[in-house]
């Protein structure tokens, strides 16, 4: 009976920190976060946590809880699984923070996956900082998230919110797009906008900038809902439907060009010989049957800065929000040239 009894026993232990997060469906470590009272934790998810944990019967560990806690030297970075303009960005991020001492910790934003779901992630983790990529949070939930954790926002413009911000200079690059057409002879130039997209008025009002310059008529061009490649095919739908077809157009990015073009040579237009485009981004405008002319925004200069400021934040050194606008530059490709002849 002894020796029955004593099995018995063995056989309950006590419920763990991993028995918590299989239950809440997070991992090990955004649990640790919720009994350390430590900071970045979502409200909704540390609920969660907290009644599982007394359902399940989990007490802490006091004496864990009491060592001092370290940085971890992990930095979390959040981006959208869809947008190619990370396929260049996040490789430099890996560079710059290795610089600074840093590790990466990578969490994608999906159609099934939200914003909240990938930062869970990468708190989880007990990064030190993070850096979003194009966020579509809101302004109150990343002021909330950056009183929690040092926070750096990237491809997204922000006020309000003490976070290191850091973004391309649109209005520059487009504007530039523009000159060049303009000194190419063109004057009927019209701009692709997408309402969706973070900081397209930027971009927009580079066009218009250069426009009213020139004392031309603006033609602008907009979307809704997809700002990519079918954006772009409905946009070039729209332009199709113009009495007269403009002699240039610029898109907001190089996906949107790409669907742009696609549908204009469905349609029997051809570019550049009846229209000249413009993407920006440099993305897919580097395909060499593409051969897009394009404003490049430097990666490697956007990951340094999101890289540098956030570090700095970590140390310390840095509080109060801060925006750095980094380089563009226009690139000449084959989707341009001099205009064909308007009617009168």
């Amino acid at each position: 009976m002894a020796k029955k009894e004593s099995k018995d026993r063995s056989e309950q232990r006590q419920p763990t920190m991993a028995d918590v997060a299989e239950k809440v469906g997070v991992s090990r470590q955004l649990v640790g976060l919720v009994f350390r009272d430590a900071p970045g934790v979502g409200a909704e998810t540390e609920a969660k946590i907290r009644a599982a944990a007394k359902e399940l019967g989990y007490r802490p560990n006091l004496a864990a809880q009491s060592l001092r806690r370290e940085g971890s030297k992990y930095i979390g970075v959040v981006f959208h699984a869809s947008e190619r303009s990370t396929n260049e960005i996040i490789p430099a991020i890996y560079k710059h923070a290795s610089e600074q001492g840093f590790q990466v910790v990578i969490s994608a934003i999906s159609s099934d996956r939200t914003d909240q779901e990938a930062i869970d992630e990468v708190i989880g983790h007990r990064c030190d900082g993070l850096i979003l990529i194009a966020s579509t949070l809101s302004v109150t939930r990343l002021q909330k998230l950056a009183r929690t954790i040092p926070l750096v926002s990237l491809g997204r413009r922000l006020s309000g919110v003490r976070a290191g911000v850091v973004s391309s200079h649109g209005e520059a690059g487009v504007f530039e797009a523009v000159e060049h057409l303009i000194g190419l002879g063109h004057k009927s130039i019209s701009y692709v906008s997408a309402k969706d997209m973070l900081d397209n008025e930027y971009r927009l009002e580079g066009y218009r900038t250069a426009m009213d310059k020139a004392k031309l008529k603006k033609s602008v061009v907009n979307i809704t809902g997809d700002f990519a490649e079918d954006g772009g095919a409905r946009a070039a739908d729209k332009i199709l439907a113009f009495d007269t077809l403009p002699t240039a157009v610029v898109c907001n990015n190089d996906q949107s060009a790409f669907g742009l073009i696609h549908r204009f040579l469905q349609a029997g237009v051809r570019v550049p010989q009846d229209v000249s485009v413009i993407g920006y981004d440099d993305t897919v405008a580097q395909l060499p049957f593409l051969d897009l002319t394009t404003v490049r925004q430097d990666p490697d200069e956007l990951a340094k800065s999101s890289v540098d400021d956030l570090a700095a934040r970590i140390k310390g050194d840095k509080y109060l929000s801060e925006t750095f606008l980094t380089s563009s530059k226009l690139l000449l490709r084959t989707s341009t040239c001099q205009p064909r002849a308007m009617p009168n």
